[in-house]
């Protein structure tokens, strides 16, 4: 991929781009005074959103009449103006995308020729790229990406009071209660801590003292109680 492709829009046919600034994510600290502790404790951290300023270089691949060129930057223009954002891919890494990016910044036209280019600086809210999307069948595997990731199951009950999917190494399990039946279907999505049975809404049947846990990279085995199939889709994420 020679350009960008933003909120759906492949910039490849008219221009090229690149990345001309990037900061390294930064980690905004949470903290708490402590009676008795010099300054303060660090209770938690998160990343905050960052910028990324690509050039985008007018480059169509023929040479355009002046009302021609007028029409591509009359189509950037439309295809950058999404006051909701969108998704965002560069040009340096095509295999990662960046949800919620937002156009904050825009430069003028280095040239109204053909040879022209600008910068645009892109907010990214979600700073942490998503890679390859990946679907499991068995409960040992490799979790790509340097990032955690929260994992959906799609799990299918032999019959019994509960199923239990545990996160071996980690000490981290949820347990729904049942009872269910040969065949019942359950899905489990860890990142909106939601529950479904055959379809319905089954949050209150979740144990205390489970867990909605994210996957760390490498090696991954899932534990599994009360059922005989699971399928598990997770998307490798990257920093």
């Amino acid at each position: 991929m020679r350009s960008i492709v933003y909120a759906g829009n492949d910039f490849s046919d008219f221009s090229s781009a690149e990345v001309v600034a990037r900061s390294a994510n930064p980690i905004i600290a949470e903290f708490m005074r402590v009676p008795g502790r010099a300054g303060a404790l660090v209770t938690s951290g998160y990343v905050p959103p960052v910028d990324v300023t690509v050039r985008l270089f007018m480059d169509p691949g023929y040479k355009p009449s002046s009302g021609g060129l007028s029409q591509l930057r009359a189509k950037v223009r439309s295809w950058l103006c999404w006051p909701g954002g969108g998704n965002l891919i560069l040009p340096d890494d095509p295999e990662i995308e960046y949800a919620d990016a937002m156009l904050v910044g825009a430069s003028d036209w280095s040239d109204l020729f053909e040879a022209g280019s600008c910068e645009l600086t892109f907010t990214l809210f979600d700073p942490i790229g998503y890679g390859m999307e990946r679907v499991e069948l068995g409960p040992d595997f490799v979790v790509g990406g340097d990032w955690p990731t929260y994992p959906e199951f799609s799990i299918v009950a032999n019959g019994g009071a509960y199923i239990e999917l545990g996160y071996l190494w980690h000490g981290r399990r949820i347990r729904v209660e049942g009872p269910f039946v040969s065949g019942d279907v359950i899905t489990i999505d860890c990142a909106g801590e939601a529950v479904t049975v055959n379809g319905a809404d089954a949050r209150d049947l979740v144990a205390l003292g489970s867990d909605f846990f994210a996957f760390e990279p490498g090696d991954t085995h899932i534990s599994c109680l009360g059922f005989f199939e699971v399928e598990t889709r997770f998307t490798e994420r990257w920093a």
